[in-house]
């Protein structure tokens, strides 16, 4: 029961910084910048930070699920990627919505990578 509240409260942080940053970050000529940036945020704190809690730092289980499940499941979002890329579509702006597409995919596994790269070599050392 425990592991489920940790989840919604971090699910509840991680929702919450998603909407602030799309209010900050908002689309630049249909461009939804905010939702890329949650998306590649959210593969960095992945694979970076859940995978140091869960390697180098002896800690709960739950916080491991509350960050990883709770936190970067609530401010990462495929949904908003997909209605944001058939919006472009829409709007004939298909160039944009390959580039976003790209963008996210591409820039999703790099910012996995160097979450990988930076806990890789801090491990080494």
């Amino acid at each position: 029961m425990l592991d489920y509240l940790v989840i919604a409260l971090c699910a509840f942080i991680g929702g919450s910084a998603r909407y602030w940053l799309g209010v900050f970050l908002p689309a630049v000529g249909g461009f939804p910048i905010g939702t890329l940036a949650v998306n590649l945020i959210g593969c960095f704190i992945f694979s970076w930070v859940v995978k140091h809690i869960m390697n180098d730092i002896d800690i709960s289980g739950r916080l491991v699920l509350g960050v990883g499940v709770g936190f970067c499941g609530a401010l990462t979002t495929f949904s908003s990627f997909a209605l944001d890329t058939m919006k472009l579509v829409q709007a004939d702006q298909i160039g944009l919505a390959f580039l976003y597409l790209v963008l996210s995919f591409v820039g999703g596994l790099a910012m996995t990578f160097l979450g990988e790269s930076i806990y890789h070599r801090r491990a080494a050392q």
